[in-house]
C-alpha cells in the first residue's frame, strides 16, 4: 500500500512524520534511515556527548514510539534513487518502494579536509562519528580542531575542558566569521584564547600527518585531529531524479519542490525568505528550521490529500551553541553588512549585539544573556518595524520594549 515515504529521519524526517501521524490517523507513513541507530537529536553530539566516555544519545522519540504510532521506521534502509514517474524510490537493496507523496530530508554531509593527509582527520555529525571519536579523544593529550564555525569551537572548548591541549586553526580573521555580528565573534575568539586555548586565526592547513599538522604558521603537534569546516546540502539523489538544487533542493514556500508531489525540509531545502528588495533563497541548518519546516511540510502534504489550502512558511529563525562555558543565542537572520550595535550594561563574558538593516532590527546576537535572546524572538515573530530609536526609547531594554507593544 502506497502512502507517503519520507527519506531521512533526522530532525526534520522525524518531525514530518509525527506531525502526519497527528493530523492523520489512517495514513501510511514509512521513514527511512540510512543508520543504524533510532532516530537522535543531533546537536548534543558535538555540545556533550563526544566528551563523554559513556557517549550517550538523546531519542527522537521515546522507545515504542514508531510502533504505537504506526510509523514504518525501516533502519539501514538507504535510498539508490527516484523515479518521479513512476512515483517510486528504489532502495539500496534493489527493492521498490510506491509513494503517493514523498519527503526528502537527507540532511547535510561533512565536508572533506582539502589537504594531503586530510582522511586522517574526522568530523562530528552522526552517532557512528563519536563511537569512533570519544574513545580517542579519551585517549588523547593533544587535541587540534581545524575549522572555527559553530562545530569546531564547540569541540574544541570541550576538548579544553577535559583537560586536553587544544589548538583551534581558523582561516579566518577570527571565529564564527560567517555566522555572528564580528564584534560578537572577535569577543568569542579572545574568550577561547583567554581560557589556555591555542586560537590561530588567518591559519592555512597544510598537510596532516600522524604526527600533527602543517600550517602556514609552522607546525602544531596533535595525537588527534578533527575537522568541522562545514556541510553541504546532502542532495544528490534529488539532482539525479531531476529536482531542481541550488545550495541545496529548490522549494517554494509551501515546501514543494519542482517535482509534483515531493516536498524537501530541514538542512537540504532552500526555500524562499523576506520579501521586497530583501527576499533571498535560504538554506538552513538548524533544529527550529527543522522542527517548524516539519510541520508546515506535514500540513500542507494533508492539505494536498484533502484538496485544502496550503500554509506558506515564514519562520523567524533562531539558533544556539555551547561552547564550554559560553551560550551563544542568534535570534533573526543576521547580515555582517547590517549595521551592528552593542546594548551597554555587558560585562567582560556577556554581550548583546543588534543587527539593523535600513535601521530596522533584523536580528539579534546575545552572549550568556538568555533574556535578551527570548525578548529579540518575540519582537521579531511579531513581525512589527523595531527602529534603533525604540530600542533606545525603552533604554535598551528589549524585555520592555516587548511588552510595551504587544
Amino acid at each position: 500500500m502506497s502512502g507517503i515515504v519520507i527519506i531521512g529521519a533526522g530532525h526534520a524526517g522525524v518531525n514530518v512524520a509525527a506531525s502526519l501521524r497527528k493530523l492523520d490517523a489512517e495514513v501510511a507513513i514509512t521513514l527511512l534511515s540510512a543508520e543504524d541507530q533510532i532516530p537522535y537529536h543531533r546537536p548534543p553530539l558535538s555540545k556533550k556527548a563526544v566528551f563523554d566516555e559513556s557517549l550517550p544519545i538523546e531519542m527522537l522519540q521515546a522507545n515504542g514510539y514508531y510502533e504505537k504510532a504506526n510509523i514504518d521506521l525501516r533502519l539501514k534502509t538507504p535510498v539508490a534513487s527516484i523515479d518521479t514517474t513512476a512515483k517510486s524510490v528504489t532502495l539500496a537493496d534493489g527493492n521498490q518502494l510506491p509513494y503517493e507523496q514523498l519527503v526528502i530530508a537527507t540532511g547535510t554531509k561533512l565536508r572533506d579536509l582539502p589537504a594531503p593527509g586530510g582522511e586522517l582527520a574526522q568530523g562530528v555529525y552522526t552517532y557512528a562519528d563519536i563511537q569512533s571519536l570519544g574513545p580517542r579523544l579519551q585517549a588523547a593529550n593533544k587535541l587540534v580542531v581545524v575549522g572555527g564555525g559553530f562545530i569546531g569551537c564547540e569541540v574544541a572548548a570541550g576538548a579544553l575542558k577535559m583537560g586536553k591541549q587544544v589548538s583551534l586553526l581558523i582561516t579566518g580573521p577570527r571565529a564564527l566569521r560567517k555566522a555572528v555580528a564580528p564584534i560578537l565573534g572577535e569577543t568569542v575568539t579572545q574568550l577561547h584564547r583567554d581560557s589556555g586555548m591555542d586560537v590561530r586565526t588567518g591559519c592555512r592547513v597544510q598537510e596532516i600527518t600522524p604526527q600533527g599538522v602543517s600550517t602556514d604558521q609552522g607546525f602544531v603537534e596533535a595525537d588527534l585531529v578533527i575537522t568541522g569546516i562545514g556541510a553541504d546540502a546532502n542532495m544528490q539523489l534529488a539532482q539525479d531524479a531531476g529536482l531542481q538544487t541550488q545550495n541545496g533542493i529548490l522549494v517554494n514556500q509551501f515546501g514543494h519542490t519542482s517535482a509534483a508531489h515531493i516536498y524537501a525540509v530541514g538542512d537540504v531545502a532552500e526555500f524562499p525568505y523576506g520579501s521586497g528588495e530583501h527576499k533571498a533563497s535560504l538554506r538552513l541548518e538548524s533544529i527550529q528550521n527543522a522542527t517548524d519546516q516539519g510541520a508546515l511540510v506535514a500540513a500542507n502534504i494533508i492539505a494536498e490529500r484533502q484538496q485544502q489550502a496550503y500554509k506558506a512558511y515564514a519562520p523567524t529563525p533562531w539558533f544556539w551553541s555551547d561552547q564550554g562555558d559560553l551560550k551563544l543565542q542568534m535570534a533573526g537572520l543576521g547580515s555582517l553588512d547590517a549595521e551592528h550595535k552593542v546594548l551597554p550594561g555587558n560585562t567582560d563574558t556577556t554581550l548583546t549585539v543588534v543587527h539593523l538593516q535600513d535601521n530596522i532590527m533584523i536580528a539579534v546576537d546575545t552572549l550568556n544573556v538568555p533574556g535578551n535572546h527570548l525578548a529579540a524572538r518575540k519582537l521579531l515573530e511579531m513581525k512589527k518595524p523595531i527602529s534603533w530609536a525604540m530600542i533606545e526609547e525603552y533604554e535598551f531594554d528589549l524585555k520592555k520594549l516587548f511588552k510595551a507593544l504587544r
